[in-house]
C-alpha cells in the first residue's frame, strides 16, 4: 500500500510538471501554439535551433523567416556618418536615408519633400506644408494604397477614415497606425462584420454622433452603415452592381429605394443623411425613419434623340438642375455646399433655393476653367469635393485644375497646388503639386485631408 501512495505521488509530480503551462507565448514545437493564436499556430525560432521560441500565426512565422534571412545575408552600417546605421541586418531603430545624415530617426522634420525622421509621413503638422501621410504607388508607405484611393473623413476626435476601391481603413489620431476596418482586395455587397464585408467602390462616409459610419457605394448604388462592432448592413437602396439593378431613381422606404451611384454623404442640422445621388443628378435626404426623399434637382431631360442630359438651374430646389454632382458638406448653419461637378461649379442649398455659390456653372469637359478672385468670376475645373471648415470656409478639391482652393467672404482663392499642373511633391504651400484631387475633409484643427488620387496619396495640409 505504502509503494502504491508513492507511486501515484509520483505520477502526479510527473504530470503536474509536464503539464505546467508554458510562459505566454513560449514554445518548443507547433503544437505547443495550439489555441494560443488566431487561426493556425506555429512555434518560431530564431535561430532555428533555439531551444524555445515564439508562437504566431503561419503567416507571422514566415515573414519572421524572411526577415531573418535578409538579416543574416544583409549590411548594417552608417554611411552618412549621422549616428545611425542602415541596413537589412539592423535592429530598429534603422536610418531610413543613410546617403543623408539630416534624415534619421528622431530627426526634426522639415517642410520639405523628405521624411526626415523616418515615420513614413512627409511634413506631418507643419504649418503652411504639404505633406504625405499615406500612400504611393512607386514606393507604398503602406501597400493598400496601390489601389486607387477613393474617400476621406476626419472624425471629431482625430481618427481618420479613409476608403480605397473595396475597403474602408482607420488611422488612428494618436499612433497614427492603419487599420482595416472591413472590406477586402475584391468587390461585392455582403454584409457581415468587418474584413468578412465586401463592397464596391464606396468613396463618401460620415460618422453620426454613436460612431456610426455611413458610406455611399458608387459600385453597388446604395448606402452602408458600420456600427462601432464593425457590423455592415445596408441602409437605404438595394446593394447590387448588377445591370437590372443600375440606372435607377426611386424614393420611399428605405428598402425600395433606388440610388444610382451614389458619390458622397453628410449629416444635416436634423441629424438626417444627405447624399449626393450622382449619376441622378439629385441630392436626397434619408430621415432618421430611413424614408429616402429627393430635396434638390429634377434629374435629366430627354433631348430630341432620345438621350438624358443634365443641365444648369438656379431656383426653387424641386427645380433646379445639376450635372452629376459629386460632393456635398453641411455648413454649421444648416446650409449645404455642393460641388456641382460637370457644371463646373459651387452650388448652395438654403431655405428651399439652389443659387450658386462660387464659379461660372457650364456643363461639358471643354468649359470650365482656372481663376481666383470674387465668387462669381471664378472658375473652377469639374471639383469633386467640397467641405467646411469650422470658421465657415468653404475648402474645394478643385479636380482638373490639380489644387485646392478656398471660399471665404465671397472671395476664391487658391491655397495649394499649381493650377492645371499635374504632378507630385511635397513641401511649402507654394511649391506643392497635386494630381487630380477627389477628395477633402477639414479637421476640428484647421487641417486638411485630400485624397490625391492620380497620386495614390493622402495628403495633409496645414494652412
Amino acid at each position: 500500500m505504502k509503494k502504491a501512495l508513492i507511486f501515484i505521488g509520483l505520477l502526479v509530480v510527473f504530470l503536474v510538471s509536464g503539464c505546467k503551462s508554458r510562459e505566454g507565448g513560449k514554445c518548443e514545437r507547433d503544437d505547443d501554439c495550439r489555441d494560443q493564436v488566431k487561426g493556425v499556430g506555429a512555434c518560431y525560432k530564431e535561430p532555428p535551433d533555439a531551444k524555445t521560441g515564439k508562437c504566431m500565426t503561419v503567416k507571422e512565422a514566415r515573414a519572421a523567416i524572411e526577415r531573418y534571412k535578409r538579416k543574416k545575408s544583409g549590411k548594417c552600417q552608417d554611411k552618412d556618418g549621422d549616428g545611425v546605421k542602415a541596413g537589412d541586418a539592423c535592429d530598429p531603430p534603422v536610418d531610413c536615408d543613410d546617403s543623408d545624415p539630416l534624415i534619421k530617426p528622431g530627426a526634426s522634420e522639415l517642410c520639405d519633400s523628405k521624411d526626415n525622421n523616418c515615420n513614413d509621413e512627409i511634413n506631418e503638422g507643419l504649418k503652411g506644408c504639404v505633406g504625405t501621410v499615406l500612400g504611393g504607388k512607386q514606393d507604398p508607405v503602406v501597400k493598400f494604397m496601390t489601389t486607387m484611393t477613393a474617400g476621406v473623413e476626419v472624425a471629431p476626435n482625430g481618427d481618420v477614415y479613409i476608403s480605397d476601391e473595396h475597403r474602408i481603413y482607420k488611422m488612428d489620431a494618436t499612433t497614427r497606425k492603419v487599420i482595416r476596418l472591413a472590406g477586402s482586395n475584391k468587390p461585392g455587397n455582403d454584409d457581415r462584420k468587418g474584413t468578412l464585408a465586401r463592397f464596391d467602390k464606396p468613396r463618401g462616409m460620415v460618422l453620426d454622433a454613436t460612431g456610426n459610419l455611413y458610406i455611399t457605394e458608387c459600385g453597388n448604388n446604395c448606402v452602408r452603415r458600420m456600427d462601432p462592432d464593425l457590423n455592415v448592413t445596408v441602409w437605404a437602396g438595394k446593394c447590387s452592381s448588377e445591370a437590372d439593378d443600375t440606372g435607377l431613381d426611386q424614393n420611399g422606404d428605405w428598402a425600395t429605394a433606388r440610388f444610382w451611384c451614389p458619390i458622397d454623404i453628410d449629416i444635416d442640422k436634423d441629424g438626417s443623411l444627405l447624399v449626393v445621388d450622382m449619376l441622378n443628378s439629385k441630392i436626397k435626404r434619408i430621415t432618421k425613419d430611413r424614408k429616402v426623399e429627393t430635396v434638390a434637382g429634377i434629374g435629366g431631360k430627354q433631348d430630341d434623340e432620345g438621350y438624358i442630359v443634365f443641365g444648369y438651374a438656379d431656383g426653387p430646389a424641386d427645380k433646379a438642375q445639376f450635372n452629376e454632382p459629386a460632393g456635398i458638406a453641411v455648413g454649421q448653419d444648416g446650409a449645404v455646399y455642393i460641388a456641382d461637378r460637370k457644371n463646373n461649379c459651387i452650388r448652395k442649398l438654403a431655405d428651399g433655393k439652389v443659387t450658386t455659390f462660387a464659379g461660372r456653372c457650364e456643363a461639358g469637359k471643354d468649359k470650365g476653367g482656372y481663376k481666383d478672385g470674387v465668387a462669381s468670376a471664378a472658375r473652377f475645373k469639374q471639383p469633386n469635393s467640397v467641405d467646411v471648415a469650422p470658421d465657415g470656409t468653404v475648402w474645394v478639391a478643385d479636380t482638373f485644375n490639380h489644387c485646392i482652393r478656398k471660399i471665404s467672404d465671397g472671395k476664391v482663392s487658391t491655397l495649394t497646388g499649381t493650377p492645371k499642373q499635374q504632378g507630385y511633391y511635397d513641401g511649402p504651400l507654394k511649391d506643392a503639386l497635386f494630381n487630380g484631387p477627389q477628395t477633402i475633409s477639414v479637421a476640428h484643427d484647421g487641417s486638411l485631408y485630400v485624397v490625391d488620387t492620380g497620386n495614390y496619396r493622402v495628403r495633409l495640409i496645414i494652412p
